[in-house]
């Protein structure tokens, strides 16, 4: 195994750990997170709602990543719903930890997304 393989797996677990497992918090204990959810979209639905839907975006995603399936669509995905996430929290919260923490996250995402390192992918192509 080459050292881009070592790397691919090790970025591919990151993003994993932290989308599954987040995925699966929103889903299990909404209420924890729907406070991150912005007020105005409550127009929609509930936060509480919104937050499962979000729980289960992440949830599939990290999957996606963990699993090899797709993994650029994944990874774009991630960095999409990170850049997102990045902006709400600046916007509603100001700079602070959880961006810097987030932003990191945002980062390896994108850089899974240009990694054309596809060891144990189950789907090679997009």
């Amino acid at each position: 195994m080459k050292k881009s393989d070592i790397r691919h797996i090790l970025t591919r677990l990151g993003i994993a750990v932290v989308f599954v497992s987040i995925g699966m918090w929103e889903i299990i204990q909404p209420s924890y997170w729907s406070f991150y959810m912005p007020q105005f979209l409550s127009v929609i639905a509930s936060t509480t709602t919104l937050t499962m839907i979000h729980g289960v975006a992440m949830l599939a995603i990290g999957l996606a990543v963990l699993l090899g399936i797709y993994v650029r669509i994944a990874s774009a995905l991630a960095t999409l719903m990170m850049v997102f996430i990045v902006a709400d929290l600046v916007i509603f919260f100001g700079f602070n930890d959880i961006v810097i923490r987030d932003i990191a996250i945002l980062i390896m995402a994108l850089s899974l997304f240009f990694d054309d390192t596809r060891w144990l992918a189950l789907k090679k192509k997009w």
